[in-house]
């Protein structure tokens, strides 16, 4: 097989994102030494919770997504072959597989659990936000897959054209990974025969505590050795995507504008009628590009773009988002400290669109201003020195406390650690 040429050797576990950035990012394919965000146990117990409603059926357009492959098949049922709560620790429910599915390879998928897990999800989002400040920020949401296969090829990635980037941490295990540039065509027997060596074809290995990265150009053939389990995200690097995204916003405003109408129109067709005629196949479409025309001319998408880069900004790509917490009572004498990142956008006049944790609500410029200076850059604080400092109503400060801190905007030094 031939190796990957260019690796990179850190006296650190953390990955220099700057430097990658330089050599590696939208160029080629890199290996990296990098500690995971996430630890074994915590991620098996984030897929037990993400595959207990899968064991019933396959469930559709719900995330997170859990998919089970054995042999050559999706199994749309897997039933028990998903982990439970019975399987105390990974090992367990690699070890139940192993009886339940003798000498047949397998993989599961768990696509977007993170919004399940906040805690996971914020050491996610840390540990790719340096990523985003050497390269850009994504401005579509990134998707996070939990993969865990043992002695199983996936060709997924082969077969279809590629859209996406790729950064795999190996958690256990150990898996190989061939490469080809999508501009040279997808040679065949890079999918028919993963061990056979081709021209233009790369293949690296990575084990435990290493980091695989590929452009949005490369297609990739997957082969998970025993026990293997990564933590994969797919970066959107195709720009067609932006517009079918555009597209599909554009469609939602113009339908709402139509009074949300759901029926198929049909036109008349036969002696005495034309397209042309009044309710015709033309007036209609005509009077279709005109509502088009006026919610692109409209403030109402702008402002929609605004909140929703707001929001995908201060998550760090990963949607879905986890859902708020609840809230604690909060005293005069409650000592609260922000904790978070709040992403500050223009709203209009005299208006601010403040996001946290992929949350957006807005707040008067005025008052926007006098609300951050309050909080302070995480140092400790008072309700009531908050409140003296904000000024307005004190039931209206506490609210607005409240809301930051079920986004997970501030902390508090009472009430049950979340």
């Amino acid at each position: 097989m031939s190796a990957l040429t260019h690796e990179v050797s850190q006296a650190s576990s953390d990955v220099d994102w700057a430097l990658f950035g330089q050599r590696y990012w939208d160029r080629e394919p890199a290996r990296l030494s990098a500690r995971p965000p996430v630890g074994l146990d915590r991620l098996h117990a984030l897929t037990v919770q993400s595959c207990a409603p899968f064991r019933a059926g396959t469930r559709f357009w719900v995330m997170p997504d859990v998919r089970f492959l054995a042999g050559d098949g999706w199994l749309r049922a897997p039933g028990t072959l998903l982990p439970d709560v019975t399987d105390r620790t990974l090992d367990d429910y690699l070890d139940r597989l192993d009886t339940d599915l003798p000498g047949q390879g397998h993989l599961l998928t768990v696509r977007q659990p993170l919004l399940l897990d906040y805690p996971l999800w914020s050491a996610v989002r840390d540990a790719i936000r340096g990523l985003w400040q050497a390269v850009g920020w994504p401005n579509l949401p990134v998707v996070a897959e939990v993969l865990i296969g043992d002695r199983f090829t996936q060709h997924a990635g082969a077969a279809e054209a590629p859209t996406h980037a790729a950064l795999t941490w190996v958690l256990r295990g150990r898996m190989d990974v061939r490469l080809w540039d999508e501009r040279r065509g997808p040679p065949p027997a890079a999918i028919a025969d993963p061990d056979r060596d081709l021209d233009g074809v790369r293949t690296v290995s990575a084990g435990a505590g290493e980091l695989l990265y590929w452009p949005g150009d490369q297609r990739h053939v997957d082969t998970f050795h025993e026990g293997c389990v990564a933590l994969r995200l797919r970066i959107p690097t195709d720009r067609r995507l932006p517009f079918t995204e555009l597209r599909d916003l554009l469609a939602d405003l113009v339908h709402g504008r139509q009074g949300n109408d759901d029926t198929v129109p049909y036109f008349p067709f036969g002696p005495g009628s034309r397209v042309d005629d009044q309710g015709g196949v033309l007036p209609r479409l005509s009077a279709l590009g005109d509502e088009l025309r006026t919610v692109v001319d409209g403030g109402r998408l702008r402002r929609m773009l605004r909140v929703r880069w707001a929001a995908l900004r201060s998550a760090a790509g990963l949607e879905p988002i986890p859902v708020p917490r609840e809230g604690v009572p909060m005293t005069p004498r409650t000592r609260i400290r922000r904790s978070g990142e709040i992403v500050r956008m223009p709203d209009g006049p005299g208006h601010e669109v403040w996001a946290i944790n992929g949350n957006v609500f807005a707040l008067p410029g005025a008052a926007s201003d006098r609300v951050f200076a309050a909080l302070g850059d995480g140092e400790e604080t008072t309700v009531a020195e908050a409140c003296r400092a904000i000024g307005g109503a004190d039931e209206n400060v506490l609210a607005l406390l409240d809301k930051l801190y079920r986004l997970r905007g501030i902390e508090v030094n009472e009430g049950p650690a979340r």
